[in-house]
């Protein structure tokens, strides 16, 4: 048996016509439909990885459509050889050049490791892309816009064209209308015709093109038609040869660049392939694959490629040299299908396809045989047995190393105990050469050599006791009943039938059955405990990470909770060292004594060590200066901790301190208070309960400067805007009035230099116009 023979047999070809459907270009669909697998490891891998990265392209950045591509290789060599080109070619290679250098120009932009040998080999040549598209259209047609010699051909032609209408119609409506048998002009031969009565040949001067059947109508070419006629005849002449002309010119040109085209063509045939691939793999949910040592085929949840997808049952499946697999189980129960399902598997990926399952694992094999299905010859006298055993003594005498095997039925359609036998013998020389095996029986006795060999393993077809019916699902590790009787039974054998044949069986072969039957109910249980044991882990570890979760959102409330009190107490004890100065300047205006003075600090002091013991027990723990690397710069963007309002760092740390200018405040800070913002500090939104604060919050959205000297104006302005920011006002309004524009200018100076003003703008005429400015804070 050749290799061709097990692709026909796997039907191979079915799985190339759904590769030849996702191509988008003859070529590629060409290439596909002749596509073989390669036996050589490094062509395998080279494929599978070209296949594996046009996937991710087609998500990420996937190429533009190569619809537009023709197979332009005989036009391309006519063209070599200095021919003449037809339209519908000349257009052809057109637009075969606009989509390599629509590839060329995509994989520039976007290179890809395993397709860089081909999306290099992509040449555009854009000047001559655009010379042939200018001056052919897509049905192979010389534009007017060829040439400036074409288009006043083609314009002339269509007045010859209105001049022969117009001539005719003078006789279909003028005074010669009685002469003809109907009043219509005609075409014959492409010769403009009237109908002219044979009685009134005289009548009308011109050439006899036709004669009506009843000989009583002539259709005669009128002189002056016929003039006009003529002259449009050397126009279209003019024509032909402008067009030839262009051409040739085309010709010569395509002929220049037709070997490096021929080159791109090849590699953008190979890239329709591989994205076609890739497609396929998209439409069967194929995954990656993992790259194994050894010739082995390994995957979980595999669907057969050719089944529907929404109603095949998915299986793990795996064979390599060494550990071979021999399926058992009922009749119908889909050991073929698992069969060819992993020699499909395997020719898709000698191919260069992926497959359709959860993981996969593979080694590329050296050969794959086949012996599936009824192998009866009429012609060459071979009974199926016959045809099986011709198949088989091939594989024997050709097979390699890395080869896999598959055999349905091995050893059927003759005596059992000798076809047993066989079948034995057969596996065994077979492993011996090295191959991979994976075979079908329903011989108990294969049964047990596959449970004493180690270098098979058994696998049986799942089969649903209650309802005699296959699941289809295929079970790694124990052999499978074949449940003749049974499913006799269950179709319709009469039960006295098929309790006489229970009465035929040995006593023996009752013993292994019911073996069987309870190994297969045993590990039934056993799947069913460990799918419970895993569905509760899953719960448990949901679990698990569900109450991690809220311990730390308890967490991160609580630090939240202990932050936002912190924050209320510093707040408090600013208003208060407020509250304290003003009573110190009210002192000092009234001429309080220097002890009253310095009595009123000393209890102001208390009062504020007292309110910071407070807030330290509220304090989040802070980050030590070993625990942080961060060493704050001038102009940093920072947070403040204690502090809701962010800030700009003013100079370089001195002592573990620098300052930092927050709003109109400007403080020193322990730089291990300090953390870095990536963006420019914001106005922040204190919450204020005192009464100092409460008037910020209360204050006013809008200032008046009418009126105001300049320097006056200014003052004020920066007192508004400083109290807006702390009372977290978004937006002002500015009443500076028109007038000369004078202080409309101070104002938008002293705004466009203020770093916590966003933008400012004139007000529209709902907002009062040019005399007032609305600014936006950051």
């Amino acid at each position: 048996m050749s290799k061709l023979r097990a692709m026909e047999v796997l039907e191979f070809e079915k799985i190339l016509e759904r590769l030849v459907s996702h191509a988008e270009t003859e070529l590629g669909r060409q290439t596909a439909a002749d596509l073989q697998p390669s036996w050589k490891a490094e062509t395998v891998w080279q494929r599978l990885d070209q296949t594996m990265e046009a996937l991710k392209v087609l998500g990420t950045s996937p190429p533009p459509s190569m619809n537009g591509a023709f197979d332009v290789r005989v036009g391309l060599g006519l063209a070599q050889k200095g021919g003449l080109l037809g339209g519908t070619e000349i257009y052809q290679i057109g637009s075969t050049l606009a989509v390599i250098r629509a590839l060329a120009e995509h994989f520039e932009a976007n290179k890809s490791e395993a397709l860089l040998p081909f999306t290099t080999g992509l040449i555009g040549q854009a000047k001559l892309e655009s010379e042939i598209l200018f001056a052919v259209d897509s049905s192979g047609d010389i534009t007017d816009d060829a040439s400036t010699l074409l288009r006043d051909i083609r314009n002339k032609l269509k007045g010859a064209q209105s001049r022969i209408v117009a001539a005719a119609q003078k006789y279909t409506t003028g005074n010669a209308k009685e002469y003809l048998s109907d009043p219509i002009y005609t075409v014959r031969d492409g010769r403009y015709v009237v109908p002219v009565r044979i009685e009134y040949r005289g009548k009308i001067r011109g050439i006899v093109h036709d004669t009506s059947s009843s000989g009583q109508t002539l259709f005669i070419e009128p002189d002056d038609v016929l003039n006009a006629s003529n002259a449009m005849r050397e126009l279209e002449a003019k024509e032909r040869e402008e067009c030839q002309r262009i051409r040739t010119v085309l010709s010569a040109k395509i002929s220049t660049i037709a070997t490096e085209t021929l080159g791109s063509l090849a590699h953008l045939t190979h890239l329709d392939m591989v994205f076609a691939k890739a497609r396929l793999a998209a439409a069967m949910r194929a995954c990656e694959v993992t790259r194994a040592e050894e010739a082995t085929i390994e995957v979980t949840h595999g669907k057969h490629p050719l089944l529907p997808a929404d109603k095949v049952v998915s299986n793990d499946l795996g064979v390599r040299p060494g550990q071979s697999v021999l399926i058992t189980g009922p009749n119908t129960g889909g050991k073929t299908v698992a069969i060819k399902a992993v020699g499909l598997f395997v020719l898709m990926l000698q191919c260069g396809m992926l497959v359709p399952a959860l993981t996969a694992k593979f080694g590329p094999f050296t050969q794959i045989w086949a012996d599936i299905g009824d192998e009866q010859s009429i012609a060459q006298s071979l009974s199926t047995f016959g045809g099986h055993i011709k198949n088989i003594g091939e594989m024997i005498e050709k097979v390699k190393p890395g080869a896999l095997v598959l055999l349905d039925e091995v050893g059927a359609g003759t005596d059992p105990a000798e076809g047993a036998a066989l079948a034995r013998a057969i596996l065994v020389e077979l492993d011996q050469a090295g191959a991979a095996i994976m075979a079908s029986t329903h011989y108990g006795e294969l049964k047990a050599f596959a449970f004493t060999n180690e270098r098979f393993t058994n696998a049986s077809m799942e089969f649903d006791t209650k309802t005699l019916r296959p699941t289809y699902r295929l079970l790694m590790g124990a052999a499978g009943a074949s449940q003749a009787l049974r499913i006799a039974e269950h179709y319709g054998i009469p039960k006295h039938v098929v309790q006489r044949a229970t009465q035929e069986l040995t006593e023996q072969h009752l013993d292994v059955a019911k073996m069987l039957a309870s190994l297969e109910d045993a590990q039934r249980l056993a799947r069913t405990a460990q799918s419970e044991a895993d569905r509760r882990s899953s719960e448990l570890k949901k679990l698990e990470i569900e109450a991690e979760r809220k311990l730390t959102e308890a967490e991160n409330a609580r630090k939240r909770a202990n932050e936002r009190a912190h924050e209320a107490i510093e707040s408090t004890l600013r208003e208060l060292r407020i509250e304290a100065e003003n009573v110190i300047d009210q002192l000092k205006k009234q001429g309080g004594k220097s002890d009253q003075i310095q009595n009123s600090r000393e209890k102001l002091s208390a009062l504020d060590a007292r309110g910071r013991n407070l807030g330290r027990k509220f304090k989040p723990k802070e980050a030590t200066a070993s625990e942080t690397s961060y060493v704050p710069a001038r102009a940093d963007n920072v947070k403040v901790l204690g502090f809701q309002q962010n800030g700009i760092v003013l100079s370089d740390p001195v002592n573990g301190q620098v300052d930092v200018q927050m709003g109109a405040i400007r403080m020193k800070i322990d730089i291990r208070k300090l953390t870095k913002l990536e963006t420019s500090p914001v106005a922040s939104r204190p919450k204020c309960g005192v009464s100092m604060l409460s008037k910020v919050m209360n204050a006013s959205s809008e200032i008046t400067l009418r009126n105001l000297r300049a320097e006056d104006a200014v003052l004020e302005l920066e007192r508004f805007i400083d109290q807006s920011l702390l009372g977290n006002a978004p937006w002002i309004r500015i009443v500076h009035g028109k007038g000369e524009g004078i202080l409309r200018q101070l104002t938008h100076e002293f705004l466009r230099k203020h770093t916590l003003v966003k933008e400012f703008r004139l007000g529209d005429a709902t907002e009062g116009g040019d005399g007032v400015t609305i600014a936006t804070f950051r």
